[in-house]
């Protein structure tokens, strides 16, 4: 590898992490002050560095909303996925999005509040299109994964845009059911959730995992 290169790698890094660092600050700044609040002055002093470093980065506060939006969105996509372990089929795909949808919410209330200041208050048409699309886009994924498990013979007769309606209802009132809750009242909570869900799409009561019935027994 020739120098110059090894040069554009280190700057590539730097720029990276940096963009890290401002879109982890407006996260923190929209879910602490609210989004009409969170100028470049203001993410800028969470982030420790100048508001002209933010414009070199991202040119409008739009491009940055928008990075804001999918990072969050990113780091959710992965929770619900619900780790590495193979996907023993849809039953089990359908846990793993509730399970970490709440999850998710409990340990990064931050990233939640965030995105709900974001999609309330924002008004900026360019935004507003992109949260309107992206909600699109991921209740009409939804529906054919519940469409699919239907075929697959999993997944008891209903209409999937109505389940998906109601699965995309509760989900988004997950941060402030947990916020009416203990704080370490997360798993509980996921775990009564995707019991509900997984019941209303098969038809059957949900197994209790393994892992799972081994702690209850240990707290009993």
């Amino acid at each position: 590898m020739q120098p110059g290169n090894q040069d554009e790698d280190a700057g590539s890094f730097i720029e990276a992490a940096r963009r890290e660092q401002i879109v982890a600050a407006a996260i923190a700044t929209i879910a602490a002050e609210g989004f009409a609040r969170a100028s470049f002055v203001r993410i800028a002093k969470r982030a420790s560095i100048s508001p002209g470093l933010i414009t070199y980065h991202f040119r409008t506060k739009d491009a940055l909303i928008t990075a804001v939006l999918d990072r969050i969105g990113a780091r959710l996509d992965a929770a619900m996925e619900g780790g590495p372990e193979p996907v023993t089929g849809y039953a089990d795909a359908l846990r793993r999005i509730v399970t970490g949808h709440v999850l998710h919410c409990a340990h990064y209330p931050e990233d939640m509040e965030a995105r709900r200041e974001i999609i309330t208050t924002a008004t900026s048409p360019a935004v507003r299109r992109r949260i309107s699309e992206g909600g699109e886009s991921g209740r009409a994924e939804l529906v054919e994964f519940l469409a699919e498990g239907q075929r697959e013979g999993e997944f008891r007769a209903f209409d999937p845009d109505v389940f998906a309606g109601a699965l995309l209802a509760a989900m988004q009132a997950v941060p402030r059911e947990l916020r009416r809750r203990p704080a370490d009242a997360g798993a509980d909570y996921a775990r009564e959730l995707a019991d509900l869900f997984e019941a209303a799409a098969t038809g059957r009561a949900p197994v209790t995992p393994p892992d799972e019935k081994e702690e209850q027994e240990e707290q009993d």
